[in-house]
């Protein structure tokens, strides 16, 4: 029974950083286009649109990750 906790401490460990690194990854992605999206050739009336989807994907990541933990830790015994 404790190599199961284990598992699942670690499962949930692994989880959540990779949330955090899709998070930031959009976060990053986000800022490159508001400051670079016409020098990556996007059009100039989508670069704001483009940005702020990203900042979205990251802020709903950052909210699934603790959707996750929630949802996890209701699972434990």
């Amino acid at each position: 029974m404790d190599q199961i906790t284990h598992e699942r401490e670690r499962s949930l460990k692994v989880v959540q950083i990779v949330f955090a690194i899709l998070a930031l990854l959009s976060l990053i992605a986000a800022l490159a286009v508001s400051v670079r999206g016409i020098d990556f050739g996007l059009p100039e009336t989508s670069v704001q649109t483009i940005a702020i989807a990203f900042l979205a994907v990251g802020i709903l990541d950052t909210v699934l990750l603790f959707v996750w933990e929630r949802i996890f830790q209701r699972m434990q015994p």
